[in-house]
């Protein structure tokens, strides 16, 4: 494992050749100024990127209609749908549905037993939501919202589910109370515990053939 960008990192996006983040570049009056990089896999090399190129890789070639929706674009976890959607879910639980023309389709409250939803993947037509505070994974049917399905709760394999990578058909979770990496089938919903860090796990990622892991210090190269 090797450490490639210290310091706060708020989160990594993959994209064909490389990964973008948000960081804590400075602090001016109090107030948090965020700085936008990307490490490209043919150079080696980090580069500064503009903040619309981030936005356009994390909310899609839309990204100024989905926005409006968004009172903070980088707690705000989104997935791009294939034909242009694309599903939001703010820090404060309420999610979205919105269309290519930036109309929302469905919106609504993630909670379960009063916990908010810490993150979401997409896979097929279910998608699956993280509650770190129940220790619960969920999975919804995308087209009418209702709940089919619960992973955890008592006696849960997961320890403050803070993150979502989809692989294949594969849920990796990223833990921060335990430390964990936890994978779970979406087929067979077997359960197995993958790789253990010294710090929280705020996040994995995966781009081409390289494995990223977020931590408190900072992204590392696994």
């Amino acid at each position: 494992m090797k450490l490639i960008f210290e310091g706060t990192v708020f989160d990594i996006l993959p994209t064909q050749n490389g990964i973008i983040f948000s960081y804590h570049k400075d602090t001016l009056d109090d107030k948090i100024v965020i700085g936008y990089k990307m490490l490209s896999f043919e150079t080696g090399r980090f580069s500064d990127i503009a903040k619309n190129v981030y936005l356009m890789t994390k909310f899609g070639h839309n990204y100024k209609a989905v926005l409006k929706y968004c009172n903070n674009y980088i707690l705000t976890k989104a997935i791009v749908l294939p034909n242009s959607k694309v599903f939001i879910l703010k820090a404060d639980g309420q999610a979205m549905l919105i269309d290519a023309d930036a109309t929302p389709v469905w919106q609504g409250n993630l909670t379960y037993r009063s916990c908010i939803a810490s993150d979401i993947i997409v896979y097929k037509n279910t998608l699956w939501v993280a509650y770190s505070e129940c220790n619960v994974l969920l999975r919804y049917n995308l087209f009418n919202m209702r709940e089919e399905l619960r992973i955890g709760g008592n006696n849960s394999p997961f320890d403050k589910p803070k993150s979502l990578y989809l692989n294949g058909d594969t849920a990796i979770i990223s833990n921060q109370n335990s430390q964990k990496l936890i994978s779970v089938n979406l087929e067979s919903y077997a359960v197995e515990e993958l790789q253990e860090f010294n710090e929280p796990i705020s996040q994995y990622t995966e781009s081409g053939k390289y494995k990223f892991v977020l931590l408190k210090s900072g992204i590392y190269a696994i």
